[in-house]
């Protein structure tokens, strides 16, 4: 997936809206235009769009019915401090044991009413907590990670403006530090045309200060 695609698809409330109302469960497009009131059209609209980039699916009950559900975990990560911007997409992995459980039809999971039914949701909900804590955790140790990472960039550039011997070599170089780059790559990153940032590389390369391996240039 295209995180900047995914970002520009965000940023329209009602396409979030309709991912809200999908996280609870599967809806048919009728349903969600009542439920957001908006009008048919537009929510098909809004659900090709989230279709084309991956993030929802389709699918028929048995009595025909066309519903809408979103297609599979995503996460979207954005990053950005005074030495450093960032987006990226992943899918977490979903244990086996988790994805062979089967999912209720939703034509069924109103008709059960189980003996035991309340334990068991107190036990789904004592989970839930456990994993917002780990969650939590997981935050604070990210953010213990980006300060870090943002103080020794922040080395890495004065090192950089000490050592380069002009602007556009400074910002070439300060791309690289983060890892290995295609000269397209860095291009589109810098707004620079790419014969022109092609041409600086080489430079640098015959100086010494970076090397190319496997069509990806390094410091």
């Amino acid at each position: 997936m295209d995180p900047v695609e995914i970002l520009d698809i965000l940023g329209n409330a009602n396409r979030r809206r309709i991912l809200q109302l999908l996280s609870f469960r599967p809806f048919y497009f009728n349903e969600m235009a009542k439920r957001l009131d908006l009008g048919p059209k537009a929510v098909i609209d809004h659900l090709e769009m989230l279709e084309r980039a991956g993030l929802v699916e389709c699918y028929r009950d048995d009595r025909r019915r066309k519903y809408f559900r979103i297609a599979d975990n995503v996460v979207l990560e954005v990053a950005f401090s005074p030495h450093s911007y960032g987006i990226r997409t992943y899918r977490p992995q979903v244990s086996k044991k988790l994805a062979a459980q089967p999912s209720i039809p939703q034509s069924q999971s109103s008709s059960i009413r189980e003996p035991g039914l309340s334990e068991e949701l107190d036990g789904i909900c004592s989970r839930l907590r456990e994993l917002e804590e780990k969650r939590l955790r997981l935050r604070r140790l990210m953010e213990e990670i980006d300060s870090e990472e943002m103080l020794i960039k922040r080395l890495a550039t004065g090192l950089i403006e000490s050592y380069a011997s002009d602007q556009l070599e400074a910002e070439i170089l300060t791309a690289l530090v983060s890892g290995e780059s295609r000269t397209e790559s860095l291009a589109k990153r810098l707004g620079i045309p790419p014969a022109v940032v092609e041409e600086r590389l080489k430079k640098l390369e015959a100086q010494g200060k970076i090397q190319k391996q496997d069509d990806a240039w390094t410091i």
